[in-house]
């Protein structure tokens, strides 16, 4: 039987949220995300946005990752780059709250799904065999990138889990070689240069999003009752 499986914007209405979502942003907020829960010194959320949270008390104690330029009371504040997600100093117990452009908007835009996952690269093969293991979910792919925006990097990635489902999911050899060719498609497209000269972190941030399979973690989100707000959590 055919897996009920679509490619979806989130700019637009969902013709059903039943089963799972995945939300790709892969430069650079999944990236980020992924990258914060590996080292996971303290709990880790998300926000749609920076500026729906600038009023929100519990903000003043947490280490902000966002490439917006809002000022905000924060704990310590962060460009949205999975270096700095790496390198920099955490205190144990401290949240950290991811809020970006266009990633946690969409991670937002699905949080009616039965469960979102955050998708990207860096754990491609451990999301697809999490996937694969949900044989009756309908599957909804979401590029967080605006269509206009020319991030290929959202929609390659969607494509290339598609192929990986509806193939021969139960199988790494073939898993992985999907994901090395949308990472080729990509390094191939003008973003990873575009991103490398405009940003501080660029290169690196770009190396890092490109590593598959760097993290075998499956990222999901549990959405509050609070709409500002949702932890992530380990999928599996």
């Amino acid at each position: 039987m055919a897996r009920d499986l679509s490619i979806r914007s989130w700019l637009e209405p969902f013709p059903s949220s039943e089963g799972v979502a995945v939300v790709f942003d892969i430069f650079r907020c999944s990236t980020t995300i992924h990258t914060l829960f590996q080292r996971k010194r303290g709990p880790l959320f998300v926000a749609p946005s920076l500026k729906q949270v600038l009023e929100e008390e519990r903000v003043q104690g947490m280490r902000v990752f966002s490439e917006l330029s809002q000022p905000v009371d924060c704990l310590e504040r962060f460009d949205n780059s999975p270096l700095q997600a790496l390198s920099s100093p955490w205190r144990e117990g401290d949240a950290a709250l991811v809020a970006t452009t266009t990633g946690t908007p969409a991670m937002f835009a699905a949080r009616h799904f039965r469960r979102v996952y955050v998708g990207s690269l860096v754990n491609f093969s451990a999301l697809v065999a999490a996937l694969n293991d949900l044989p009756n979910d309908p599957i909804t792919l979401i590029p967080a990138a605006f269509p206009e925006a020319l991030h290929v990097e959202d929609e390659i990635t969607a494509q290339a889990m598609a192929t990986a489902l509806e193939g021969f999911s139960n199988l790494p050899d073939f898993v992985r070689q999907c994901a090395e060719q949308a990472r080729d498609r990509i390094l191939a497209s003008d973003r990873p240069r575009v991103l490398a000269a405009k940003l501080s972190t660029g290169e690196q941030d770009v190396a890092m999003a490109l590593e598959l399979d760097r993290y075998r973690q499956v990222l999901s989100l549990e959405f509050e009752d609070n709409p500002l707000f949702a932890e992530v959590k380990d999928g599996a």
